[in-house]
């Protein structure tokens, strides 16, 4: 015989709109809490940027397989031991703002002899990140370090800022003679920071917290003349060719026309009220309309014109010679 489990009554006690169960203990709504502690802690994970957004949140659980700190993770890697993987994640979380880790990444990687680390590190010390007062002679020293490591890309970048340091007395004495050296070396290994220096004395591979480069920027360029375009270029370089006369003749008869006043259109005078209405022959109509405009020899247009004027013309002499014909037809088919 099997027993039967008594559930809960859940009702609403009259006289109030709260619910209640069997014991008569209100049951709380809780919405407005669960959405408060998620604001909450979105605020927090938010302002926690350890590992680039916050630690991997653990639940205790052996099988929560979704809240397992990775190999992949930031939080993993900075536990590990200095290698190239570790030392580039270093200066992922320096850009995360991480700078806590950031340092602890660089510090065994330096340690290790990674010269990218040395460079990274002296920046952070020389802008004083995460709310570390600046450190000049610190940073100067590890730029050193790296100028002197070899023939890596990084060390070529140590001599750059180590001449950038000497030239403007940033954690070493002010030595224009010495970090003329370094940029010179810098500029053997092909930086293009250390070529501008040398060219111009001034460059923006180094630059202080007010944006400003090294060395002392040339005076601005005056705006002068606008150079030509290259179609301009290419028209001068043209050679120019001489008119034709023909060319010549139409032009200065096209400026007489145009200079000309223009002339009064001929009207013919009306017909008097008496005289007689002809009729009108049979394509008379036709030849008026054909009559040849005349153009002046040589002209291609003018003898266009009258080879047309000729072809109307001999069609309505054609059409008038016709009709009598016709009419004579007719009358001996009708007697």
């Amino acid at each position: 015989m099997s027993r039967r489990v008594r559930r809960p009554r859940v009702g609403v006690r009259r006289g109030t709109g709260s619910r209640h169960d069997s014991m008569g203990m209100p049951m709380r709504r809780s919405t407005g809490a669960a959405m408060l502690a998620l604001f909450f802690t979105t605020a927090v994970a938010a302002a926690d940027n350890r590992f680039c957004g916050g630690p991997v949140p653990q639940t205790g659980e052996p099988t929560d397989l979704a809240h397992v700190v990775g190999d992949q993770t930031l939080e993993y890697i900075v536990d590990q031991p200095a290698s190239l993987m570790v030392c580039s994640k270093g200066y992922l979380l320096e850009k995360c703002g991480d700078h806590d880790n950031a340092r602890k990444v660089f510090d065994k990687c330096i340690a290790a002899g990674y010269i990218g680390a040395m460079i990274w590190k002296a920046l952070m010390l020389q802008d004083g990140a995460g709310g570390v007062p600046p450190d000049l002679p610190a940073a100067a020293e590890l730029m050193h370090r790296a100028a002197l490591a070899g023939d890596s890309p990084y060390a070529t970048l140590g001599k750059l800022h180590y001449a950038s340091a000497l030239q403007e007395g940033r954690g070493v004495p002010k030595d224009e003679v010495e970090a003329r050296k370094w940029f010179e070396a810098a500029a053997r290994d092909g930086n293009p920071d250390a070529i501008e220096f040398l060219r111009t004395g001034y460059h923006v591979g180094d630059r202080d917290g007010q944006a400003r480069g090294t060395g002392t920027p040339p005076p601005p360029v005056l705006a002068g003349p606008t150079p030509p375009l290259p179609g301009e270029l290419f028209e001068a370089a043209q050679p120019k060719m001489a008119a034709r006369p023909d060319q010549e003749v139409r032009g200065s008869s096209a400026r007489r026309l145009l200079d000309a006043p223009p002339s009064t259109p001929f009207v013919s005078p009306p017909p008097p009220a008496d005289a007689p209405v002809s009729a009108p022959v049979a394509g008379q109509h036709l030849v008026k309309l054909a009559e040849p405009v005349v153009q002046p020899v040589g002209s291609a247009s003018g003898g266009l014109a009258a080879l047309c004027g000729v072809l109307l013309l001999s069609g309505a002499l054609r059409q008038s010679l016709r009709a009598p014909m016709a009419r004579r037809s007719l009358s001996l088919s009708r007697a």
